[in-house]
């Protein structure tokens, strides 16, 4: 194993990662065009005060830009040291849990320099939103993010299969580098990595004001809330958004990361 970056080491990196993003702009962080088309929902979303939720139907997409690959620790290294109020021993409590970049040595200073191309995890949704704004960005709406990955519609037993070959294996001490294979639109590394944070992650969580006006709690489990998606036999897509509804904007996770997308959510 190679040994913990220094702190002149690691200012050494945050320099250079730094200075080379201001140089090429967001387009040397690998934002790609995802071109407009036509997206079905996977789940239907009820308005608060709304009645029933309307079926599903397909919907238009407007172009935008997300990023290639999740965001890195050498990016997010680069970030706190010019926003030195998200490193981890100044950051508020109101924007993040006590796990909060706990796998960084200090405060500019990875656990192990070949942790510099893995996906920086242990962020919360916050710290998330903050990183993409101060790249003229924001994180992706969930259904950009769904879209990027349904790869404008093309055949996805492949990328289900890569989703369970990913569920079946046991957390380890870390995600690996970027740099999977690319779908058609040129993303990579939207599964099998880290899971992602998306700019309205609760949107779609169902709690008890969701469940039936008779009392009864059939549209609260899973019986019910499969009526109510695109695709019953799509176990995967039920794993992103259960994990997404299991998440509040302050937690954080060693399996966790983001990517920033253009464009208004």
């Amino acid at each position: 194993m190679m040994q913990a970056l220094t702190p002149g080491a690691a200012g050494l990196l945050v320099l250079s990662v730094w200075l080379t993003a201001q140089a090429a702009g967001a387009e040397s962080r690998g934002v790609v065009p995802i071109p407009a088309g036509s997206y079905t929902p996977f789940q239907r979303v009820k308005a608060v005060g709304a009645g029933e939720p309307g079926p599903l139907a397909s919907k238009p997409m407007a172009a935008f830009g997300l990023d290639a690959e999740p965001v890195t620790n050498a990016e997010f290294l680069a970030f706190v040291a010019l926003h030195p109020e998200w490193r981890k021993s100044r950051v508020k409590a109101l924007f993040v849990d006590g796990r909060y970049l706990r796998r960084w040595s200090a405060d500019l200073e990875l656990a192990d320099a070949t942790d510099r191309d893995a996906p920086v995890t242990d962020v919360s949704w916050f710290a998330a939103e903050a990183f993409c704004k101060a790249q003229g960005l924001k994180l992706p709406t969930t259904e950009q993010w769904e879209y990027a990955l349904a790869d404008a519609g093309r055949e996805q037993a492949s990328t289900r299969a890569r989703s369970l070959d990913w569920f079946s294996e046991p957390n380890g001490t870390g995600p690996g580098p970027i740099g999977g294979p690319a779908n058609g639109y040129g993303v990579r590394d939207m599964v099998g990595l880290v899971w992602e944070w998306t700019y309205d992650f609760n949107a779609y969580a169902t709690t008890d004001e969701s469940r039936d006006p008779n009392g009864k709690d059939n549209a609260a489990v899973c019986g019910g809330a499969a009526a109510g998606v695109s695709d019953p036999t799509d176990y995967p897509a039920f794993m992103r958004y259960a994990m997404r509804a299991s998440l509040k904007a302050i937690y954080t996770a060693e399996n966790l990361g983001f990517r920033c997308a253009g464009g208004e959510p």
